[in-house]
């Protein structure tokens, strides 16, 4: 069998080409998501903000379990864009310690804590809907005990996952092989355990809206002439959708090169426009929180081009309630 003398040494030398190719693609794409990171970081600290001084100078809605729920998956998103500008950061100046496994971790416990808030939001209003008669005296009786058990779960659960990692691999090599990830974490216990949490958030929210669906339809709220609850119910399901999806593609990825991790940073992409529209679909698209945010002095010129209908897109008034919030801060400090 004759074989051409020059193939072996053909495959060894596009073998080290493609190497050194993902080689100079990470450092791009390092920088690539801290720029997404701190981008997200700054607008949705920005309308979250403005959101939570809303509910805190509000006595009634300081009662309402779906705005606590609301300033918390806020609160996580904004978290989860901080630590995730930061790490970059590190991985930008090639910083390879202990302390950017801790990062990791606690970027990881936050972002578990982002997706679990989205199930605890889809809960409570299927509850709110469902079960009206003893839903206030059970939800303000558990709201304080599922938060704080969330957080304890998502930290330990990290922390346990960074002592596997740290300890059964080198830390400089995971750094090199992980530049598009959401985490550090690629093992096999970690993508398990990652799957089935996230298995479970989204059995949660879909059965959320299914008996939320079935309640609505019996009294007639989601009927041909209501379109805007149908709506609703759309933009939701596709906006936690865009949460859940990514981080399983990237956790069923797990490690990998070349096409691999443009797969994961294109899932990575989708995740933080998901993050960042989360303060729009949730809080500025809420009717009562509209009306709060409207009588505040510095909002009341959006509640006049409210009257004026094409002439202020949503997406430019976001933008507006952005920069006035970053006046605000730069006239008191």
């Amino acid at each position: 069998m004759c074989v051409f003398p020059g193939k072996e040494l053909y495959l060894e030398i596009m073998n080290s080409s493609s190497q050194r190719n993902t080689t100079d693609l990470i450092p791009t794409l390092v920088i690539l998501k801290g720029g997404i990171y701190l981008v997200n970081f700054i607008f949705i600290t920005a309308v979250s903000i403005l959101i939570i001084k809303t509910v805190r100078e509000n006595s009634c809605m300081k009662k309402e379990v779906r705005y606590f729920l609301l300033c918390h998956h806020l609160l996580c998103s904004s978290l989860f864009c901080f630590f995730g500008a930061a790490c970059s950061a590190l991985q930008a100046f090639k910083v390879q310690n202990l302390g950017i496994w801790i990062i990791f971790g606690i970027q990881t416990a936050i972002g578990e804590s982002v997706l679990v808030t989205l199930a605890l939001m889809a809960l409570n209003t299927s509850l709110a809907v469902c079960w009206p008669l003893r839903y206030l005296a059970f939800v303000h009786s558990v709201k304080h005990k599922v938060t704080v058990c969330s957080w304890i779960g998502t930290v330990l659960k990290s922390i346990c996952l960074i002592i596997l990692e740290y300890t059964e691999e080198n830390p400089q090599h995971k750094f090199e092989m992980e530049p598009s990830c959401l985490t550090v974490l690629g093992g096999n216990f970690a993508k398990i355990s990652g799957l089935v949490l996230i298995s479970l958030l989204a059995a949660t929210i879909v059965t959320s809206y299914f008996f939320l669906y079935r309640e609505g339809k019996l009294t007639g709220h989601f009927n041909c002439s209501n379109k805007k609850a149908r709506r609703t119910i759309v933009i939701h399901v596709l906006q936690m959708s865009l949460h859940i999806l990514p981080p399983v593609i990237i956790i069923a990825i797990g490690k990998g090169m070349g096409t691999q991790n443009a797969i994961k940073f294109g899932a990575f992409v989708v995740f933080s426009f998901a993050q960042s529209f989360s303060p729009v679909v949730y809080g500025l698209r809420n009717k009562e929180l509209q009306d709060k945010l409207y009588g505040t002095p510095c909002c009341r010129p959006l509640k006049r081009t409210q009257k004026q209908p094409g002439r202020f897109p949503a997406f430019l008034g976001t933008m507006y309630l952005l920069g006035l919030v970053l006046c605000a801060d730069l006239k008191y400090k």
